[in-house]
């Protein structure tokens, strides 16, 4: 889970000095993957605690 937000904050470095022409998206790409498949997690645990009972 450090994985992505340390890979977040060398892009954001990296577009801050220059080193990168990436949007802002492709930027925070990593970090949003990475609550994108939290959500997914959470919402598939609470449709199996839903549906096993």
């Amino acid at each position: 889970m450090q994985f992505p937000i340390l890979l977040t904050l060398i892009f954001v470095l990296a577009k801050l000095f220059g080193l990168i022409a990436w949007s802002w998206l492709l930027v925070f790409a990593p970090l949003i993957v990475m609550i994108a498949l939290l959500a997914l997690f959470i919402g598939l645990a609470i449709v199996i605690r839903l549906y096993v009972k």
